[in-house]
């Protein structure tokens, strides 16, 4: 709390600057001098020293020695009407994120469990001991140290082998997807798959590059579309295609390496929730079959560790690291250093592959009992697509209800819900299935039954 003195100061100080602003003073006009202003206001000498410091600082008075304090020269300081009934209107209408009660997002995890002691302990360490790497202008790849332990763990978990030196960090596929663009003509074209991850569409698109929707199969993306509209880049999610789930086998996998090297385009592989698989063993990357330096890989923290730690990373093939290196020759990494650097700690003394093993029986569990209380629940027959992998997955149910009125009435009901529709290229408001995102990591367990009660409501009750 701000003790008398400064209070006094700041009314001094705002009360003369709100009046030279106002143009309430002449230009060049004298102040009182600091005892006759204190003795007017019945204040110490010291708070209008102080108020008239600031104002010098800011540049709303001068001072000549021997003679005073006077007013500068300022100019009138226009203000458009418009911009100010715009501003108002932001100011009014500002609408935060809408708070649920009851949630099925996707796009949460659960903080639980996280060993927020153990983090918080080697974050304290890093600054004892990394104050120099701490104090420096953050490398554009981010600190070698977490590149380093990377390039250990997804040779184990991914299988890939790569140096630490073509792994870039960022702070989220997002950021990496547009450092990637700029290596690339702007007039390329890339293959987005339908349904598919709408905000990164988006993000490409708002680059002026072009999109193409390429559909799902059984098998993942159609690699026949793909030839067909040939896009010089295809973005892809093989190991548990978002939104659908659909894990991506060895022949697709073949089919779309072989598309790639025969038209020498390139696939990014979004790797964004590998981590979690449910009875089986990680699959191997797509990137780890690639023999001919064709694919571009994305992996992040935010499904395993925090969302908003905000830690993701990208890995070149060769040719494309080049270019990178070239382009980005005297740029900044835009992530935390002390998160990488703690995050390096975490993943080296075996905190990590701890964390995550607790979680994938956590999330086993929610997923099992989601799936059990769908199957009691919901009133209509119900098609689950129980892909054994991540932290979503879809149902199909027949609504009588539109995509919009399935989404309304959830909100309605305090439920965090989302349908297909938000990830299609085209618009499905006529579809008379409707698949519904059923994403279990936040949900708490003594929730789930209600949730699946509101969930039936809002999809089938008049």
């Amino acid at each position: 709390m701000k003790n008398g003195s400064d209070y006094i100061y700041r009314k001094i100080y705002t009360q003369i600057k709100n009046d030279i602003l106002n143009h309430k003073f002449e230009s060049h006009e004298k102040l009182p001098s600091k005892r006759k202003l204190a003795k007017e206001l019945n204040v110490s000498i010291n708070s209008v020293k102080s108020a008239y410091e600031q104002l010098i600082a800011e540049g709303y008075i001068y001072t000549l020695e021997r003679k005073g304090y006077f007013i500068e020269s300022l100019n009138a300081l226009i203000i458009d009407q418009a911009y100010q009934q715009v501003t108002e209107n932001l100011e009014t209408n500002d609408n935060f994120k809408k708070q649920f009660n009851y949630t099925l997002s996707h796009m949460s995890t659960n903080l639980s469990e996280f060993p927020i002691d153990i983090w918080i302990k080697m974050q304290k360490k890093i600054f004892r001991e990394q104050s120099s790497i701490l104090s420096e202008v953050p490398y554009i790849k981010g600190p070698i140290q977490l590149r380093n332990s990377l390039a250990k763990i997804i040779s184990f978990k991914r299988g890939i082998s790569c140096n630490p030196e073509q792994i870039i960090l960022g702070s989220g596929t997002n950021a990496l997807m547009l450092l990637l663009l700029k290596i690339f003509d702007q007039k390329l074209t890339v293959g987005v798959e339908n349904p598919g991850y709408s905000r990164m569409r988006r993000l490409i698109e708002g680059q002026n590059i072009k999109t193409v929707g390429i559909s799902i199969n059984n098998k993942g993306v159609s690699v026949k579309m793909i030839q067909n509209k040939n896009p010089e880049i295809m973005l892809t999610t093989p190991s548990h295609q978002f939104p659908l789930g659909v894990i991506m086998p060895i022949s697709r996998r073949i089919e779309l390496l072989n598309w790639a090297t025969q038209h020498q385009n390139y696939i990014i592989e979004d790797d964004y929730d590998s981590e979690y698989k449910y009875g089986t063993d990680n699959i191997p990357s797509l990137f780890s079959l690639d023999k001919n330096n064709r694919v571009i890989y994305l992996g992040t923290f935010s499904k395993t560790l925090l969302p908003g730690m905000r830690i993701s990373y990208m890995i070149l093939p060769p040719v494309l690291l080049e270019k990178f290196n070239h382009i980005y020759d005297d740029a900044v990494s835009d992530i935390s250093t002390l998160n990488a650097l703690t995050l390096s700690k975490f993943i080296d003394e075996g905190e990590y592959e701890k964390y995550i093993k607790k979680m994938s029986h956590t999330y086993e569990f929610k997923r099992k009992k989601m799936v059990r209380l769908i199957k009691q629940k919901l009133k209509q027959p119900v098609t689950i697509k129980d892909i054994k992998a991540g932290l979503h997955f879809v149902i199909e149910v027949k609504s009588n209800y539109t995509y919009a009125e399935v989404e309304e009435r959830a909100s309605q009901n305090s439920l965090e819900l989302y349908t297909l529709r938000r990830f299609m290229v085209e618009d499905i408001s006529n579809h008379k299935a409707k698949v519904i995102i059923i994403g279990f990591a936040n949900i708490n367990d003594d929730k789930m039954e209600a949730t699946i009660d509101i969930l039936n409501h809002v999809l089938f009750d008049h």
